[in-house]
């Protein structure tokens, strides 16, 4: 039964829907939208009102420093009269023409006048109140005392004219003061420099002493000087240079003030204006704005008050459908239920909860449709657990099927989501691999869940676990076109891979995988070959050019077939390295060359170290080193005669386990060389972090070198980095003279190839190890 549109279940579920949670929705949102519009009031206001300070700030500064600027002008035209007046004290000229004439051409300075230590005048250019002796000696003093010019009290001002103000300054500095001079300002100078500015009803530019004492103010009606109210700072309310000030004063009240000390002299320069007057237009227009948020405010809880209405409204027909859909519901959550269970057992492995065989063909089977439109690789993989029968037959269905749960379980941990796994049945499972970027990667895929699903299983209901995986791989689109033709071609090899001994995996197509009737009867015999002695070791020496001598040798194994001869390491090395008796190769390899080191000792022969090659599935086994240890300590072997030849492709897989072994024997001292250089993955950039003493240029870069090291840059720009980073070069494959010259001319330090000796027998090489090659 479906239900209608407008009768939802989301809508009108009766447990779900509640008017209560609308109701409290809705106080929220309006109490956010109400909050949020008065914070952005708050702000902007506030934001405006930073904005009117700062620019008034940077109004006042400016005008301070224009007015700080010319008073400190006048103010240095002091040391002029002071010039005049040494002279008189010097005893050389009378100072009266020279001061009378500076007088009349300065409109600035309306009197001046001279007095000794004593407060005795000696010079006067207009006549004066005539203040007593005493009383300017008093002032002297004080200035002394001060080492600051003084201004010169109200009651002693020697002047007929309020707005012309007296200063004291010293002739002379420190100890060498010889009197006073008065100067009488003209401070109707200022009155015409502020005539045109505006400074508002309470503004007020003042003028005072560095003890907060006003000398002069200029306010709305003009300049104020003399006997008018004087307006002082308090004490230690200013500090510093220069600052502006919000807050309020004892003679300004509130007001914005901004005050700037005139340089070199005890005067500042202070700007003021009122708070209410300056902010009246501000405050207008943040009045404006608030009532008409508080109109806003006020619609706003009108109109959740009858939404709220609306709401009561309809929830009692609301609550009518609702339990009227109730039981609609309930069938229809019946019917999805049987409906889910009915898919999933039609779909999925009850055991391990993977696809079952019709889900698995018909996801890959639209797999293959998106392969045919892209050029990613598609791979089916067929894994069959190995003597899972037994398991089963020997502890019991209930361990077994523990078992196929945690290989499902290990098997989605190898795979990506894209992947598609199941169980066909038994302990047969089945993987399609999406998507993969190259064919060779399927092999990494594999290797990786047979190792995984390999490890032991712990703890199965008090039993521990071992088995391993045979998986057949066939590819799309090679191994065939449908998934039908896949799943048989990878059934088939997946036998193969059984046939082949546990944890093995085959691919399907038959020239990569097939083993040949004597490859197979060479891994049949090599486990016997190794211990029957088939098996012998050839020298190739490395000679050093320096002085042609050989130092060192490199050991290659080869096999002594009883029916086919002699074998090259090529045509067996992979037979040892899948059937896993590499590690017993390479354990006698090293120990025949101890061997044969200890039969040279006893000969009298002096020892040069000799190079074994080792596997990358030798480096991954975490006990290689201390096994390599073992097998030089039983023979009484120095580590430094046995050196290690690894290629670059040991570092791609167990990175970190291969450079632990290397790194504990090449702090032993057994010296390491990275074979056929070039050729592999690395660079000089990461062999800076290995554990190599030298590099072997591979044979393939030496084939082209002629007669000059410019014939192949890769081989001196490789020797000349190697040099620096303190390694060993070793030239592979050296077969002609041309070659020769151009590798010394280059700077390799050693090389290895035909053009002096072939891979040859222990009897051959003696000759080498006694004495140096001949020249080429």
């Amino acid at each position: 039964m479906k239900i209608p549109d407008f009768l939802d279940r989301d809508v009108l579920n009766p447990v779900g829907f509640d008017s209560r949670f609308l109701k409290k929705g809705i106080i929220a949102l309006g109490t956010v939208l109400i909050m949020l519009a008065w914070c952005l009031f708050l702000f902007q206001v506030d934001k405006n009102k930073k904005e009117l300070v700062a620019g008034l700030e940077r109004e006042q500064q400016n005008l301070a420093g224009v007015l700080a600027e010319n008073l400190f002008q006048i103010l240095e035209q002091r040391h002029t009269i002071e010039l005049f007046a040494s002279k008189w004290f010097d005893g050389t000229k009378s100072p009266s023409g020279d001061i009378t004439g500076f007088l009349y051409g300065e409109r600035t300075f309306t009197r001046i006048v001279l007095y000794d230590l004593s407060g005795r005048s000696f010079y006067e250019s207009s006549p004066g109140s005539g203040d007593r002796p005493d009383k300017i000696r008093e002032q002297i003093e004080k200035m002394l005392g001060s080492g600051q010019p003084v201004v010169m009290p109200r009651d002693n001002r020697l002047s007929n004219i309020s707005w012309q103000v007296p200063f004291l300054f010293p002739i002379g500095i420190g100890a060498a003061v010889k009197g006073a001079m008065l100067l009488e300002m003209d401070f109707g100078y200022f009155l015409n420099l502020l005539q045109n500015i505006d400074i508002g009803r309470t503004g007020t530019i003042t003028v005072q002493h560095d003890q907060g004492e006003e000398v002069a103010r200029f306010e709305s009606g003009g300049l104020v000087v003399g006997n008018s109210p004087v307006k002082m700072m308090p004490a230690g309310s200013i500090s510093g240079v220069s600052g502006f000030r919000d807050g309020r004063y004892s003679d300004f009240g509130n007001c914005y003030l901004t005050y700037l000390r005139v340089h070199d002299y005890p005067f500042m320069i202070t700007i003021s204006i009122g708070q209410d007057e300056f902010l009246s237009d501000f405050n207008q227009y943040r009045n404006r704005l608030l009532w008409v948020l508080i109109i806003l405010t006020s619609l706003g809880l009108s109109g959740i008050v009858l939404l709220f209405k609306m709401i009561n409204r309809n929830q009692a027909y609301l609550d009518a459908l609702a339990l009227f859909n109730q039981e609609n519901q309930r069938l229809i959550q019946n019917l999805e239920k049987e409906h889910k269970a009915s898919s999933r057992a039609a779909s999925f492995d009850p055991l391990t909860e993977l696809y079952n065989r019709n889900l698995f063909i018909s996801l890959a089977e639209k797999s293959i449709l998106q392969a045919k439109r892209n050029k990613f690789c598609y791979a089916v993989l067929f894994i069959d657990l190995d003597r899972f029968k037994k398991i089963n037959d020997t502890l019991g269905h209930h361990i077994g099927d523990l078992l196929l749960k945690e290989v499902s379980l290990r098997l989605k941990m190898c795979t990506r989501k894209s992947d598609i796994v199941s169980r066909f049945g038994g302990d047969e499972f089945v993987v399609m691999l999406t998507e993969v970027a190259r064919e060779r990667d399927i092999a990494t895929v594999v290797e990786n869940i047979t190792a995984v699903v390999s490890k032991p299983c712990p703890d199965l209901d008090g039993h521990e676990i071992i088995t391993s995986p045979s998986v057949g791989i066939s590819v799309y689109p090679r191994d065939g076109e449908d998934i039908e033709t896949l799943l048989l071609n990878a059934d088939a090899a997946m036998y193969k891979a059984k046939k082949s001994g546990r944890g093995q995996y085959r691919f399907f197509d038959p020239s990569l995988n097939t083993v040949s009737v004597e490859k197979f009867a060479l891994e049949q015999r090599m486990p016997s070959a190794i211990t029957q002695g088939e098996f012998t070791l050839h020298y190739q020496p490395k000679v050093r050019l320096q002085d042609y001598r050989v130092v060192g040798l490199e050991a290659l194994i080869r096999w002594r077939h009883p029916h086919h001869g002699m074998i090259f390491p090529p045509d067996f090395i992979g037979i040892a390295e899948e059937t896993g008796l590499i590690m017993d190769l390479g354990a006698w390899v090293v120990e025949a060359a101890c061997r044969q080191l200890n039969n040279w000792r006893a000969a009298g022969m002096d020892l040069i170290p000799i190079a074994v090659n080792v596997s990358p599935l030798e480096l991954k086994d975490r006990a290689y080193a201390n096994r390599f240890q073992n097998i030089l300590k039983q023979h009484d072997i120095p580590f430094k005669y046995i050196e290690i030849e690894v290629t670059e492709n040991a570092f791609i897989d167990d990175r970190d386990i291969v450079i632990n072994n290397l790194k504990a024997l090449f702090d032993k001292g057994v010296k390491i060389f990275l074979d056929d250089f070039g050729t592999g993955f690395s660079s000089l950039e990461h062999i800076r972090f290995l554990p190599v003493n030298s590099l072997k240029i591979d044979r393939s870069f030496i084939q082209d070198i002629r007669n000059s090291y410019h014939d192949n840059p890769i081989v001196s720009s490789t020797i000349t980095l190697a040099k620096k980073l303190n390694l060993t070069v070793v030239a592979e494959g050296v077969e002609t003279s041309d070659q020769l010259i151009s590798l010394r001319v280059a700077g390799c330090e050693q090389v290895q190839g035909y053009l002096f000796s072939r891979p040859v027998s222990e009897n051959k090489i003696r000759e080498f190890i006694i004495s140096p090659v001949r020249k080429i």
